[in-house]
Protein backbone atom coordinates (compact mmCIF):
# COMPACT_ATOMS: atom_id res chain seq x y z
CA UNK A 1 0.00 0.00 0.00
CA UNK A 2 3.06 2.34 0.57
CA UNK A 3 3.71 2.09 -3.07
CA UNK A 4 0.08 3.06 -4.03
CA UNK A 5 0.75 6.09 -1.65
CA UNK A 6 3.34 7.08 -3.26
CA UNK A 7 1.82 7.14 -6.59
CA UNK A 8 -1.11 8.83 -5.64
CA UNK A 9 0.92 11.94 -4.07
CA UNK A 10 0.68 14.30 -7.02
CA UNK A 11 -2.46 13.38 -7.95
CA UNK A 12 -3.26 14.70 -4.04
CA UNK A 13 -2.88 12.12 -2.27
CA UNK A 14 -5.43 9.70 -0.44
CA UNK A 15 -7.57 11.09 1.26
CA UNK A 16 -10.41 8.38 1.59
CA UNK A 17 -10.57 4.54 0.94
CA UNK A 18 -13.89 2.91 0.26
CA UNK A 19 -14.12 -0.80 0.76
CA UNK A 20 -16.86 -3.28 1.62
CA UNK A 21 -17.04 -5.89 4.81
CA UNK A 22 -14.38 -8.29 3.99
CA UNK A 23 -12.14 -9.71 6.58
CA UNK A 24 -9.58 -8.21 4.69
CA UNK A 25 -10.13 -4.77 5.31
CA UNK A 26 -12.48 -4.64 8.52
CA UNK A 27 -12.21 -6.84 12.11
CA UNK A 28 -15.53 -8.67 12.11
CA UNK A 29 -15.71 -8.75 16.08
CA UNK A 30 -15.79 -5.56 17.95
CA UNK A 31 -15.92 -4.80 21.61
CA UNK A 32 -18.90 -3.06 22.84
CA UNK A 33 -17.35 0.39 22.29
CA UNK A 34 -17.11 -0.66 18.29
CA UNK A 35 -13.54 -1.05 19.01
CA UNK A 36 -11.29 -3.61 17.56
CA UNK A 37 -7.65 -4.07 16.03
CA UNK A 38 -7.37 -4.71 12.16
CA UNK A 39 -3.68 -4.21 10.75
CA UNK A 40 -5.61 -2.86 7.46
CA UNK A 41 -7.66 -0.50 9.39
CA UNK A 42 -4.97 0.74 12.16
CA UNK A 43 -2.61 1.26 8.85
CA UNK A 44 -5.25 3.18 6.95
CA UNK A 45 -5.92 5.52 10.21
CA UNK A 46 -2.00 5.43 10.89
CA UNK A 47 -1.71 7.37 7.30
CA UNK A 48 -4.48 9.89 8.08
CA UNK A 49 -6.73 8.22 5.38
CA UNK A 50 -10.17 8.05 6.13
CA UNK A 51 -11.82 4.28 5.68
CA UNK A 52 -15.46 4.41 4.40
CA UNK A 53 -17.15 0.95 4.55
CA UNK A 54 -19.82 0.33 1.86
CA UNK A 55 -23.12 -0.76 2.55
CA UNK A 56 -23.87 -3.92 2.78
CA UNK A 57 -25.86 -5.54 -0.03
CA UNK A 58 -25.23 -2.03 -2.15
CA UNK A 59 -23.11 -3.49 -4.57
CA UNK A 60 -23.73 0.40 -6.21
CA UNK A 61 -21.38 1.75 -3.94
CA UNK A 62 -18.15 0.26 -5.48
CA UNK A 63 -20.15 0.59 -9.29
CA UNK A 64 -17.90 4.23 -10.19
CA UNK A 65 -14.75 2.41 -9.62
CA UNK A 66 -15.18 -1.07 -10.80
CA UNK A 67 -16.52 0.62 -13.79
CA UNK A 68 -13.13 2.63 -13.92
CA UNK A 69 -11.22 -0.32 -13.54
CA UNK A 70 -13.46 -2.07 -16.60
CA UNK A 71 -12.43 1.03 -18.62
CA UNK A 72 -8.65 0.54 -17.94
CA UNK A 73 -8.64 -3.54 -18.30
CA UNK A 74 -10.03 -2.38 -21.92
CA UNK A 75 -8.12 -0.07 -22.95
CA UNK A 76 -4.49 0.45 -20.78
CA UNK A 77 -3.02 -1.15 -24.70
CA UNK A 78 -3.53 2.10 -25.62
CA UNK A 79 -1.33 4.09 -23.55
CA UNK A 80 2.18 3.48 -22.56
CA UNK A 81 1.84 4.06 -18.72
CA UNK A 82 -0.90 3.89 -15.86
CA UNK A 83 0.20 7.64 -15.49
CA UNK A 84 -0.80 8.33 -19.26
CA UNK A 85 -4.26 6.58 -18.46
CA UNK A 86 -4.90 8.17 -15.58
CA UNK A 87 -4.08 12.03 -17.43
CA UNK A 88 -6.29 10.80 -20.48
CA UNK A 89 -9.47 9.95 -17.78
CA UNK A 90 -8.83 13.09 -15.87
CA UNK A 91 -8.33 15.59 -18.22
CA UNK A 92 -9.15 14.59 -21.94
CA UNK A 93 -12.09 11.55 -21.98
CA UNK A 94 -15.48 13.63 -21.25
CA UNK A 95 -17.63 11.65 -19.23
CA UNK A 96 -21.52 11.50 -19.33
CA UNK A 97 -22.18 11.53 -15.63
CA UNK A 98 -20.58 14.83 -15.34
CA UNK A 99 -22.38 17.82 -17.61
CA UNK A 100 -21.84 15.86 -20.96
CA UNK A 101 -23.28 19.08 -23.05
CA UNK A 102 -19.90 20.77 -22.35
CA UNK A 103 -17.45 17.46 -22.93
CA UNK A 104 -16.77 17.77 -18.99
CA UNK A 105 -13.81 15.98 -17.90
CA UNK A 106 -13.16 14.96 -14.13
CA UNK A 107 -10.66 17.48 -13.91
CA UNK A 108 -13.11 20.14 -15.08
CA UNK A 109 -15.83 18.96 -12.74
CA UNK A 110 -13.24 18.90 -9.86
CA UNK A 111 -12.43 22.82 -10.46
CA UNK A 112 -16.11 23.80 -10.77
CA UNK A 113 -16.84 22.07 -7.75
CA UNK A 114 -14.25 23.35 -5.99
CA UNK A 115 -15.13 27.38 -7.14
CA UNK A 116 -18.77 26.46 -5.62
CA UNK A 117 -17.58 25.60 -2.33
CA UNK A 118 -15.41 28.36 -2.13
CA UNK A 119 -17.96 30.70 -3.24
CA UNK A 120 -20.38 29.46 -1.17
CA UNK A 121 -18.17 29.20 2.04
CA UNK A 122 -17.03 32.96 1.11
CA UNK A 123 -21.03 33.72 0.99
CA UNK A 124 -21.38 31.87 4.43
CA UNK A 125 -18.56 34.60 6.46
CA UNK A 126 -19.97 37.45 4.79
CA UNK A 127 -23.70 36.40 5.77
CA UNK A 128 -22.94 34.39 8.99
CA UNK A 129 -24.30 31.31 7.71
Amino acid sequence: MDKIIKFAKPYGGILQVITDHGTQFTANKRDKNGEAEHKFEEYVKSKGIELIHSRINHPQTNGKIEKWFDLYDKKRHLFKSLKEFIDCYNNIKPHRSLDFERAETPSEAFRRKLRTEIILGQAAKLFGW
